[in-house]
């Protein structure tokens, strides 16, 4: 997944487990969805590939919202978000890097609503259904959630080439 990455990636998340090989697990229990961002950009020690599932979406949203300078590119898969809520709104409004949404092939107990709001409501907002996978696609699909992702992050890191707000080192 990372072999042809030249940037850290990152799996964060209030329990990631354990990461795939290449990818580093990033734990942030910090309970609001600021407080999570922070926490998560402390952890960082350079900007890297972000990957959240679930609920830790909005943590992860407003990591890139706010903390700009450690996201190359975020993948949301399967989020779980409160679409209506002003608060996930503002911030979606917020975040400008390449952001990739994976879910899961609709059905009645999972609808696609929450992820396609995700990637509409970004700038440089990306949508992908898993045809044929079951939520949680990635359990249920894992090689074309890498496969998607590991594309994405190639194409975001290109697009990185021409910011220069990302934190190279920890400055601290």
């Amino acid at each position: 997944m990372t072999d042809d990455l030249t940037r850290p990636v990152a799996l964060v998340g209030t329990d990631p487990g354990d990461a795939p090989p290449g990818l580093t697990a990033v734990t942030v229990r910090d309970g609001d969805r600021y407080g999570w961002a922070a926490a998560a950009a402390d952890r960082l020690s350079e900007a890297a590939h972000v990957i959240a599932v679930g609920e830790d979406a909005d943590g992860a949203l407003s990591l890139a919202a706010d903390h700009a300078g450690r996201v190359v590119s975020l993948v949301l898969v399967d989020p779980d978000v409160q679409p209506q809520d002003p608060e996930h709104l503002a911030t979606m409004r917020r975040v400008g890097v390449p952001t990739l949404v994976i879910a899961s092939a609709p059905t009645r107990d999972h609808p696609i609503e929450q992820a396609q709001s995700v990637a509409g409501g970004v700038d440089n907002g990306v949508f992908v259904i898993i045809d044929g996978a079951e939520a949680p696609t990635l359990v249920s699909r894992p090689a074309s959630v890498i496969e998607w992702a590991s594309a994405f992050m190639s194409i975001a890191e290109g697009l990185a080439e021409t910011r220069d707000d990302l934190i190279i080192t920890d400055q601290s």
